[in-house]
């Protein structure tokens, strides 16, 4: 019996020792430019082109035999002068996109690392727009106090991502990653939140909201640099 218990814990100890080491976790953020252009389904509309300033977090997984998981969520300002909504040449919005998927890395050293991972995800960019003081067409009061209006874009998005780390550290490094995204299939939507003062003083609000033409196709480019941090 004394021997069954010994060599028990031996193989217990033997495969957690072979298994100690055969991940390596790797966590960065960094400054990110997404540049996207979106296809409209609209006869007349012009594609929807937007430039985005933001940060991306990921987080990259390799394992000791080169398999490797990948996830990223950035978010940031965008800017577009195809949505016709604050008024202006170029409308100010926000934007943020998530992924996750899977793939190799190729090159993995003591000092650098070179990855590449297939991606699946979305993407989203909403803005907004709110003016007061806007006159009213009817007969019970003269001006809106305020109109808020709201544009929203969705998109279903798959691509890859080509991420490469250097050591600086024992735990520290810098990274550099390049994502190129199909922006699959999604849709739009537009609401618009009217507030008025009635007649007895009151402030009462109304809504009206409705989808916006589908989108589909076209791409996301996505470069981002960072630091990063390994385990």
């Amino acid at each position: 019996m004394k021997k069954i218990v010994i060599a028990l814990l031996a193989a217990t100890m033997a495969l957690s020792g072979a298994s100690a080491k055969k991940w390596t976790n790797n966590v960065g953020f960094g400054f990110t430019l997404p540049i996207s252009q979106i296809g409209v389904d609209k006869s007349g509309v012009d594609d929807i082109f937007q430039i985005g300033y933001g940060l991306e977090g990921t987080y990259v997984g390799i394992h000791e035999r080169g398999f490797t998981v990948k996830a990223d969520l950035g978010a940031g300002l965008t800017a577009s002068d195809d949505v016709a909504l604050q008024g202006s040449d170029s409308n100010l919005g926000i934007f943020y996109n998530v992924a996750v998927g899977a793939g190799w890395t190729f090159v993995h050293t003591e000092k650098f690392t070179l990855s590449a991972t297939g991606m699946l995800g979305c993407d989203v960019s909403v803005f907004f727009d709110s003016e007061d003081d806007v006159p009213a067409i009817g007969e019970t009061f003269s001006t809106y106090e305020s109109v808020d209006q709201i544009c929203g874009l969705a998109m279903i998005s798959a691509g890859a991502d080509v991420f490469a780390s250097y050591r600086i550290k024992e735990h520290f490094g810098v990274f550099a990653n390049l994502s190129a995204r199909y922006l699959i299939v999604g849709g739009s939507s537009y609401g618009t939140e009217y507030t008025y003062k009635k007649t007895n003083g009151h402030t009462a609000t109304e809504r009206d909201s409705s989808d916006g033409p589908d989108l589909a196709g076209k791409f996301r480019i996505q470069p981002t640099i960072g630091i990063i941090w390994n385990f």
